[in-house]
């Protein structure tokens, strides 16, 4: 066995996580304060978080004993990469955890956009009965366009190939993996021929603001945008004048570039009451990969990571 750790945790975790690491010297501080976060992360070697903090340089320079930090979700967006390589500080996250749980949702939004769900749910609760108005279309007959294609990309594609749709997918930092039911494109092909698009990249420089008024603008036909990555890969004033040229049919999203409601801007606060107001649009808050499964699923994977960590075996991502 290697070195014993001092591993802090700052956020809620399943509690298998703690089983897995009982060999470790575990400090499991879920609702500590950002005072008390301070003189925790003096001796802290590995540090596990979720959404609590963003781990910039500020953050490191606090904990001088820090080797590696471990991210209990999909993205690494709140974790200052590039310093952490600086301070040769390992960083890894869990993908594999939640993804079956972001694929299920953004299957299940993408019918009901296509259906006509969220309006005919409305237009009942305002006493009327349109079955015309709500005529919907069928994902078998259309073609989706997937813009990355890493873990959540690959368990969205296989669970569409049984529907029958044609499905595109764009990966920047992936190749060659055409198969039989999926066909790996250039962005530009998506944009010629999607009827409905997909985000499922992370967020950096290059995913940022991707989705704006020239990409709109580029997409071939009218079509249908789900965002279940995070909420800046979208320009939000630009997916609402998508929405009202019609140019956009309908928006599923499940992330917004700013999260926090009650810091909201005044046009911040108009956005939100349009998109809320629109019964093309469909808006749950950021709970595509938070099943009860996949907070379970998410420790697992965490856990076998920083055990081969700790052992010094090659970073694995466990099924």
């Amino acid at each position: 066995m290697s070195d014993s750790h001092h591993i802090l945790i700052i956020d809620e975790v399943h509690p298998g996580l703690l089983d897995m690491l009982e060999d470790q010297l575990v400090i499991y501080r879920p609702h500590i304060t950002l005072v008390d976060l301070e003189t925790a992360l003096q001796d802290a070697t590995i540090l596990i978080v979720r959404t609590k903090l963003f781990v910039d340089a500020s953050w490191m320079a606090k904990a001088p004993n820090l080797r590696a930090i471990g991210r209990l979700g999909s993205g690494m967006d709140n974790i200052d990469t590039q310093c952490a390589e600086e301070l040769n500080i390992a960083c890894f996250n869990a993908p594999e955890g939640n993804r079956n749980a972001v694929a299920e949702q953004t299957v299940g939004m993408m019918l009901g956009l296509l259906a006509n769900i969220n309006k005919g749910h409305h237009d009942i609760r305002n006493g009327i009965w349109d079955r015309k108005g709500n005529e919907g279309l069928e994902l078998a007959n259309l073609c989706v366009g997937i813009i990355g294609y890493g873990n959540v990309g690959r368990e969205l594609a296989a669970k569409l190939a049984s529907f029958g749709c044609r499905i595109l997918a764009y990966d920047l930092y992936a190749s060659g993996f055409d198969s039989e039911h999926v066909q790996e494109v250039s962005l530009k092909e998506i944009q010629e021929q999607a009827d409905v698009l997909s985000l499922h990249v992370p967020l950096n420089k290059a995913s940022e603001a991707l989705v704006n008024k020239q990409f709109i603008e580029t997409m071939k036909k009218p079509f249908y945008l789900l965002n279940l990555s995070r909420g800046k890969v979208c320009v939000l004033s630009d997916i609402i004048g998508g929405l009202e040229s019609k140019k956009i049919r309908g928006a599923a999203l499940d992330v917004l570039p700013n999260e926090q409601l009650a810091t909201f801007t005044e046009n911040e606060k108009k956005e939100l009451a349009y998109l809320v107001g629109n019964n093309a649009v469909i808006l749950t808050p950021h709970i595509g990969g938070l099943t009860k499964d996949s907070f379970e699923q998410l420790a697992k994977v965490l856990g076998n990571k920083i055990l081969n960590w700790i052992e010094n075996h090659p970073l694995v991502n466990p099924k």
